[in-house]
């Protein structure tokens, strides 16, 4: 019995990690967007902030892949993968199919992220890498959103 607690324990705690790592990419990636948009409108230099926000980007996805993952296995928590919908009702997500798709679309916005910081770090000009970010990164953004609000809306 007292087994089973601290495996709950262990999975609501990586859960909660998982959700402060979500947070903290949301505001990198938003803080990005912004400085991407005014780096294109403005002419603004590339800056250091730019390629450490880029690598932030970045390294958050790879946080949250490896968090994913550990709570991907379960680690034997009887929870169920039940969350609100639109309705306010209790929805059940099988446990075979929304996981599975939301980690590969995870995998698949990390895969379009990295090919947007590879692109970006062999631009030359600030505009053009400003430009690049924008479109990779609000493309990994997109598909982390759709992937998200698939199991609310759907």
């Amino acid at each position: 019995m007292i087994a089973d607690l601290n495996i709950i324990t262990g999975a609501s705690t990586i859960k909660t990690i998982h959700y402060i790592v979500s947070v903290t990419f949301l505001i990198f990636a938003v803080w990005l967007v912004f400085r991407s948009v005014r780096g294109i409108t403005l002419s603004k230099h590339y800056a250091r902030l730019d390629k450490f926000l880029s690598y932030a980007f970045i390294i958050n996805l790879y946080v949250q892949l490896v968090f994913g993952l550990i709570l991907f296995s379960n680690l034997g928590s009887p929870e169920g993968y039940e969350y609100l919908g639109a309705g306010g009702e209790l929805k059940g997500v099988s446990k075979r199919l929304w996981p599975i798709e939301h980690i590969i679309l995870m995998l698949f916005a990390l895969f379009i992220a990295n090919l947007g910081l590879i692109s970006t770090s062999k631009s030359q000009k600030s505009k053009v890498k400003h430009r690049k970010i924008l479109i990779y990164y609000l493309v990994s953004v997109a598909i982390i959103a759709y992937s998200l609000l698939s199991i609310y809306l759907l």
